[in-house]
């Protein structure tokens, strides 16, 4: 065997078997310098020189300053107008918040709705507000009859899904608004165009009862119920939901899946503090 092809393998004595050597996928080398750039700059405690930066990654200056010109420009990165020295932008911190959020939206809420689903026998979904519109991000699904198209992923309409009716309702006017303008017709999803005196009336009406319902808006034949989950600044995080079958539940605020909802919301809540 050739030194090359010793190299390419390594013996596992214990089992007496063959490890195949790793495999490595092709990337985009400027990308990953840039990712050794930035996590370079977090290992330090605040705003960096490009000498100190530069020394830090291992780098020249002059190929660190083009990488942070690009940076600034896609916002992951900021110059002080005063010394002149670099720290994190708006978008980075955008991306940790939203990567720390999820995180813990993920962690925490996929056990929740797993005995919400196990509790009730329905479908549940958990969804959050993104850039594209309300998102779906887990569904326990179980056996109907009626076919349900949504997934991990799929963005809902705003006035005519649950989710999306929390959303309206939880977030600030502006954002509604410029979202409602991008919305786009989606095939076998229902979008409802709704006058701005109808639109505030549904918001106050969701928040004056703590919980959202479609009867058939979205989906022939499906209802939904959907819940807010706030953090202690009463600002929403991420939201709780329950699919079932038309003209099967009371969805009152005394009704049984109302209640079981806000409770796992209210746990969902205590484990966020």
């Amino acid at each position: 065997m050739s030194d090359q092809s010793k190299a390419n393998r390594r013996w596992d004595d214990e089992h007496d078997s063959v490890v195949a050597p790793r495999v490595e996928q092709i990337g985009v080398q400027s990308v990953e310098v840039a990712g050794h750039i930035l996590k370079t700059l977090a290992s330090f405690d605040g705003p960096q020189t490009l000498t100190a930066l530069s020394h830090a990654a291992g780098l020249s200056s002059a190929k660190v300053h083009r990488y942070l010109v690009s940076l600034i420009r896609e916002g992951f990165v900021e110059q002080s107008a005063i010394d002149g020295r670099y720290d994190f932008g708006g978008a980075a911190r955008t991306v940790g918040r939203a990567a720390m959020n999820r995180l813990d939206i993920v962690r925490i809420g996929t056990p929740l709705l797993g005995n919400l689903r196990d509790e009730l026998q329905e479908t549940v979904f958990m969804g959050v507000w993104t850039p594209q519109g309300p998102m779906v991000i887990e569904w326990f699904d179980i056996v109907r009859p009626v076919s349900v198209i949504l997934r991990p992923g799929s963005i809902l309409p705003l006035y005519s899904s649950a989710l999306g009716l929390i959303c309206a309702a939880y977030l600030p006017p502006d954002i509604i608004e410029r979202a409602l303008k991008a919305e786009a017709p989606q095939p076998l999803l229902r979008s409802r165009k709704l006058s701005k005196a109808k639109q505030i009336e549904m918001q106050e009406q969701v928040r004056r009862n703590g919980f959202s319902v479609v009867q058939g808006d979205l989906i022939n034949g499906l209802d939904a119920v959907a819940v807010p989950v706030l953090n202690y600044r009463h600002e929403l995080v991420a939201c709780l939901a329950v699919v079932v079958s038309s003209g099967q539940y009371d969805f009152s605020g005394s009704g049984r899946i109302v209640h079981a909802l806000k409770a796992a919301a209210s746990r969902f809540m205590r484990s966020l503090g």
